[in-house]
């Protein structure tokens, strides 16, 4: 069963079902741990991620002219913003429109960010998201767009753990993520195509584990409920592998202006960091 279904509007310009089958397969394949997601009852906070991405690749192809990044050495999913304004509810339609957000030359590469809004179909918005590519070595001979919102790690929240949660990641882990979601992008589920990109063995889908960072937020620190989330946020660093351990810590970093509850957080796996500069933003 498909996880949503599309029409095409126009360009850039989707409507897509919430079924509430689907809310459940991806609470279930990101081992999401509150009981809101994995009884399908509320969507857990990345399952949009699965709505959006014709999107995105219909935004990022045309955010820059063809041939006009050069020396890239490998295209990567660099970053990932989601701002909630609004509960996406299961078994409805929403609308999804894509833009170009920025165009930015950093010392490892080139950043192309796109963002990419939910609304229900009254209009109201729901989220958005903040989908960066990151051109690893390339270069450009131009800059355009905004800067993204900062979410560095604040080095003093170091000082100030919350807790931690452990997921087990399974041999199928890419598999199940890729029925639920749609990404079976080739390194996640065959090791011969995960070897000629560099990779060890298969590797496990980012915005997979950037779920499972989301699904240890909502347990730590919004009561198991995603509808308490106004911000997620992260860099992605290094790849997760199945049969490993995915271990996300979360530490407080304050408060906002406006009073929201904020938290750094951070994942390991094996040893190595593999999100960091994670932020979570909480309602007052």
């Amino acid at each position: 069963m498909q996880p949503v279904t599309r029409t095409q509007p126009l360009p850039s310009d989707y409507q897509a079902y919430v079924d509430a089958d689907a809310v459940l397969a991806y609470a279930l394949a990101t081992e999401d741990p509150n009981e809101l997601c994995r009884s399908g009852a509320v969507a857990s906070p990345l399952f949009t991620s699965t709505l959006v991405v014709k999107a995105f690749t219909d935004t990022m192809s045309t955010a820059v002219p063809e041939g006009a990044i050069t020396g890239t050495r490998a295209s990567v999913h660099g970053m990932h913003d989601v701002h909630y304004f609004a509960p996406v509810i299961p078994g409805t339609k929403v609308r999804i429109t894509g833009r170009h957000h920025g165009v930015k030359q950093t010392p490892a590469g080139v950043v192309v960010s796109n963002e990419l809004s939910v609304q229900d179909l009254d209009g109201t918005l729901l989220l958005k998201h903040y989908w960066t590519g990151m051109n690893v070595g390339g270069t450009v001979d131009f800059e355009r767009g905004e800067d993204l919102p900062d979410h560095l790690f604040p080095d003093a929240a170091r000082e100030r753990p919350i807790g931690s949660h452990v997921f087990d990641i399974s041999p199928d882990q890419a598999f199940r993520y890729g029925g639920a979601s749609g990404d079976r992008n080739g390194h996640a589920i065959n090791d011969d195509i995960a070897r000629a990109e560099g990779f060890p063995s298969k590797i496990i889908q980012g915005l997979c584990t950037f779920a499972m960072c989301s699904g240890a937020v909502v347990k730590l620190v919004a009561d198991g409920d995603p509808g308490n989330l106004t911000r997620l946020a992260g860099r992605f660093s290094s790849p997760v592998f199945p049969r490993q351990q995915l271990e996300v810590a979360l530490f407080d970093a304050g408060t906002s202006a406006d009073g929201r509850r904020l938290v750094a957080f951070e994942a390991t796996s094996n040893g190595v960091t593999v999100v960091k500069h994670g932020r979570a933003e909480l309602r007052s």
